[in-house]
């Protein structure tokens, strides 16, 4: 059985079984990288792969694998199989109330916008399986702009109102 192994996203592999028990005996491998070989339904942590020896203890036969799993994905450079990594779903929100406060009041959806998108690039911080940094990004500097410019034009306006109303109300 031909195993392969990802680490930060990074393709590893495949090894033999043998070759995998060698390198978690030397610690070039660790029993919490993913593993994936044919016939598993998902990246499983290579602790629970069959075969796979740990301190000179066979690991357990698989548990089912959670539903979330992610399926494999060939890599572009090597068509070995990395793990799929997701969007970070608050920085696609980020973005489109951002860009929705370019159009509408942004207090409404600017602001949060802008709350959206520092949320997403703490969380994409702590997980760097998540994606989505550009959008984020994206999000924060459309969500400054727009509140700003809204801001600017509250105060232009209303100023120029409150102008007119004095001079021609003396």
């Amino acid at each position: 059985m031909q195993v392969h192994i990802a680490r930060n996203g990074q393709a590893l592999g495949p090894f033999s079984l043998e070759e995998i028990n060698r390198q978690l005996a030397a610690g070039t491998l660790s029993p919490s990288d993913l593993a994936w070989y044919e016939g598993a339904s998902g990246w499983i942590a290579l602790s629970t792969v069959p075969g796979v020896t740990i301190g000179g203890t066979a690991a357990p036969p698989p548990a089912a694998t959670s539903p979330v799993a992610t399926q494999p994905v060939a890599s572009s450079t090597t068509g070995t199989p990395v793990p799929a990594s997701r969007t970070e779903p608050l920085a696609i929100f980020s973005l489109v109330l951002s860009v929705l406060g370019l159009f509408c009041c942004a207090l409404f959806t600017g602001i949060p916008g802008i709350i959206c998108g520092h949320l997403a690039l703490s969380k994409i911080e702590k997980n760097p399986r998540l994606e989505g940094h550009g959008l984020a990004v994206a999000g924060l500097v459309i969500g400054y702009f727009a509140s700003l410019a809204w801001l600017f034009w509250f105060i232009f306006f209303g100023g120029i109102s409150v102008l007119q109303s004095v001079l021609h109300n003396p």
